[in-house]
């Protein structure tokens, strides 16, 4: 019997000529949303970036001036072991006698100390804390001069650049003079930072919530933060003895 095959298109075939294999499918160009590596690199640079105006924040309210012993002091400002019920201190806190940078000076403050710790809460959140103590006369002037130095210090030093306007908050709990918050952005990346003086005390309070892959950061809420750092401000002063 003889061997007649035909082709797709009804065309005899040779039967001394072998099948052709089947078209391979394509091959799969990766799994939708998966990010690529040089992607994740790059995020990783910019977490590392971000982390780090953490604690430029903190330098440059912790090198604050110092003219004098503050004779009026009425608190210390101390770096607790944990704060606002979820934040452990990475590390130990620092102090110093508040002439690190004497040649920068807070209007109307006279130093007797400054203290900075870094502080987290599992992985997602990290916090900076800084300030100094000593006699603040006037408040407000000190809170801006803050935000002016840190935030040149974030331009220089990382490209931040600010979000909205450094706004008021006076949250439940907060008993001090004044409160101001601005937010900051470092590419992906957004950050809060809030300062605070009272007669005896200035401080800042830097944070950031990282998404749960830990490549970006979650949305800042400026009110939010104001009422954390009323809680880190609360049980970072004891009285002065």
């Amino acid at each position: 019997m003889s061997d007649s095959r035909t082709g797709a298109n009804g065309e005899p075939v040779d039967p001394a000529q072998p099948d052709q294999p089947a078209a391979r499918p394509a091959e799969p160009q990766g799994q939708p949303g998966a990010p690529d590596p040089a992607e994740k690199r790059g995020n990783g640079r910019i977490m590392a970036i971000a982390a780090g105006a953490l604690v430029l924040v903190g330098a440059a309210i912790g090198g604050v001036v110092l003219f004098g012993p503050g004779a009026d002091t009425k608190y210390e400002l101390t770096t607790p072991e944990t704060l606002a019920g979820e934040y452990e201190r990475d590390g130990e806190g620092q102090k110093g006698d508040g002439r690190a940078f004497g040649e920068k000076k807070v209007p109307g403050m006279e130093s007797s100390a400054d203290v900075s710790a870094e502080y987290k809460a599992g992985t997602t959140k990290k916090l900076q804390l800084g300030g100094a103590y000593g006699s603040v006369r006037n408040p407000e002037k000190a809170v801006d001069w803050v935000f002016e130095q840190s935030g040149k210090s974030l331009k220089t030093e990382t490209g931040a650049k600010t979000k909205g306007k450094l706004e008021t908050f006076s949250p439940a709990g907060f008993d001090g003079d004044v409160l101001k918050c601005r937010e900051y952005r470092i590419s992906s990346m957004s950050l809060a930072m809030c300062g605070w003086a009272d007669a005896s005390t200035v401080g800042t309070v830097t944070s950031m919530n990282l998404t749960s892959d830990g490549t970006s950061t979650l949305p800042v809420n400026l009110e939010k933060s104001a009422e954390l750092v009323a809680k880190v401000r609360k049980e970072a002063l004891v009285e002065k003895k």
